[in-house]
């Protein structure tokens, strides 16, 4: 008697168990009639995200070029006294002229790109989109006018900083 009724308490306890683990409802997925919004909605959203982060990196790539005087300034400066302490400072001197006259370079690209910002066609003075196709144009623009505002400079950056390390792995061997 105790063996059955303990059996039973066991499988009794096991269908309490697989009821709490079972969904009390059914989840149903919405139909693609009942959107939550608009097709058009979503689309000047995401326009909008797009536009307000282009003008973010517009602002960004903005500080860089007013601190680039400065840096290269101080790089002239690590230049000049590797230069005193007897070292070959000629790759450097030319990455940083070179440098120089890329950022030159690129500042027609980076205003073209600031006046696609402040004519913001497509979109209102608030930033939301009006006509969704212009509006993505000019996000397109942008973004590629920033793209290669970033390109243009970033090799001679990066050759700029390798010269300055090599002459720092110089002077330490020196």
């Amino acid at each position: 008697m105790k063996n059955t009724l303990g059996k039973i308490i066991s499988i009794l306890m096991l269908l309490a168990l697989f009821a709490a683990a079972l969904p009390a409802q059914t989840a149903l997925a919405a139909s693609p009639e009942q959107d939550q919004q608009p097709p058009d909605q979503r689309g000047a959203r995401i326009v909008e995200r797009r536009f307000k982060l282009e003008q973010r990196r517009y602002e960004g790539q903005g500080k860089v070029f007013d601190k680039s005087a400065d840096l290269l300034e101080k790089a002239q400066d690590i230049i000049d006294r590797a230069a005193e302490n007897d070292l070959d400072t000629s790759a450097a001197q030319s990455a940083l002229e070179n440098l120089e006259e890329a950022i030159e370079a690129v500042k027609p690209t980076y205003a073209q790109a600031g006046d696609l910002i402040d004519n913001h066609a497509g979109f209102d003075a608030g930033g939301k989109a009006t006509d969704i196709e212009t509006a993505a144009e000019t996000v397109e623009k942008t973004h590629k006018l920033l793209d290669q505002v970033r390109d243009d400079v970033h090799d001679e950056r990066e050759a700029l900083q390798h010269a300055l390390w090599d002459l720092f792995q110089a002077g330490l061997k020196k």
